[in-house]
């Protein structure tokens, strides 16, 4: 909770829209950029979160957005075993929403969705739920996954917003929501315009969330395959694997978890940025994650794998390797080709390079973020 001489903070309603989500925010590149391109509009933001170990301060003043983080135990892909921390959590949301009385809550996950369409009833306010990741789809939910799904399609039935990461969603949603965009995780060009000729290092990079479903073994398996040089960074459940196999290979570097500038400066000087996922799962197949517009505004080739839209994209589109998932031997394969062809990579990366300017820069995202907020508050303010 936020005690203290903190809590002033909340007083005389500072905030007019509040950005939530069941993490930490620590980081959380979507929400971010959100905030700050409304910060631009002459929004006062509040992000809310959930810190589960406690790591973290309970309020930061920041740049356009401020923070706040409720603080109890959990953990990412922990199932069943959150829903203490998930229910304390939802109540010092609530609360804090009443606390605040924002004019529009901008909810990134169906854990702070349901509280938010909770909150409008007693405060009038606007909700936007944005949909990077279908819920049912990216956790444990096991047999009552129908229960989820319908829960979720319930929230964008009420919202006044829906906002999808790609167009595909709406496969997993079943319906045309009333009012929808489609805004892409496309960062903020950070670098501008490609040097004549790329600055390289001789390392293939892979950050991002450790889970099982990321390809990590089949990544750390090719690259000692393949002879080439591996960094390995961020968090989740195989940071304990992906820091043993540091240790027992000499090609592979493990960072831990790490800013999200330093995120961007490893993907800039890597060879090629990595990005696999499992197609068994459904929030795979149709993922648009920031990797991928990463590695268009950075200029890098992009190292992906079949059966995905990911994949699709960088086959058609020719800006990067596509390999099979599973098929270790396929992937070291991709890697010794860009390895070996430099000539190829700048290709690559240069045509990728174009697409982020010309189909999916951030003015343009930042441009429908403004669009769905001057529709969203038209004489409401």
């Amino acid at each position: 909770m936020i005690r203290g001489s903190k809590a002033k903070k909340f007083g005389k309603n500072p905030y007019n829209v509040t950005l939530t989500a069941s993490n930490a925010i620590a980081p959380f590149p979507r929400l971010e950029r959100t905030a700050k391109s409304l910060a631009q509009l002459g929004f006062r933001c509040l992000a809310i979160g959930w810190d589960r170990n406690g790591s973290l301060p309970r309020f930061e003043k920041g740049k356009g957005v401020d923070m706040a983080r409720f603080s109890f135990f959990g953990e990412y892909g922990g199932g069943i075993r959150n829903l203490l921390g998930l229910f304390l959590f939802n109540c010092y949301l609530f609360i804090t929403l009443l606390k605040i009385r924002p004019k529009v809550i901008h909810a990134y996950d169906l854990d702070t969705a349901m509280p938010a369409v909770l909150a409008k009833v007693f405060l009038g306010c606007k909700v936007v739920y944005d949909i990077a990741d279908w819920y049912a789809d990216s956790r444990k939910v096991g047999k009552l996954k129908w229960l989820v799904e319908k829960l979720e399609r319930w929230v964008c039935r009420r919202v006044d917003v829906v906002i999808l990461a790609h167009e595909e969603r709406l496969q997993q949603i079943g319906f045309e929501p009333r009012n929808w965009f489609v805004i892409y995780n496309t960062p903020e060009d950070r670098f501008g315009s490609l040097p004549s000729k790329m600055k390289e290092e001789d390392y293939f990079a892979y950050v991002g969330v450790l889970y099982p479903d990321r390809g990590l073994e089949q990544i750390v398996e090719a690259s000692s395959m393949a002879g080439v040089k591996l960094t390995l960074a961020g968090f989740g459940s195989l940071e304990e694997y992906c820091g043993e196999m540091a240790k027992k290979f000499g090609n592979i570097e493990f960072l831990g978890k790490i800013p999200y500038e330093r995120t961007l400066e490893i993907e800039r000087n890597a060879l090629a940025i990595i990005a696999l996922y499992d197609p068994n799962f459904r929030n795979n197949r149709l993922a648009a994650p920031n990797k991928l517009y990463e590695a268009m505004m950075l200029g890098r080739p992009l190292i992906t794998n079949r059966g995905t839209l990911v994949g699709e994209l960088v086959e058609k589109e020719r800006i990067g390797v596509v390999v099979t998932y599973g098929d270790t031997q396929e992937l070291a394969q991709a890697l010794k080709q860009l390895r070996d062809n430099p000539e190829e990579r700048e290709a690559m990366g240069r045509r990728a390079r174009r697409l982020y300017e010309e189909r999916y820069s951030f003015e343009k995202q930042a441009g429908r973020l403004r669009e769905v907020y001057r529709e969203l508050l038209s004489g409401f303010l």
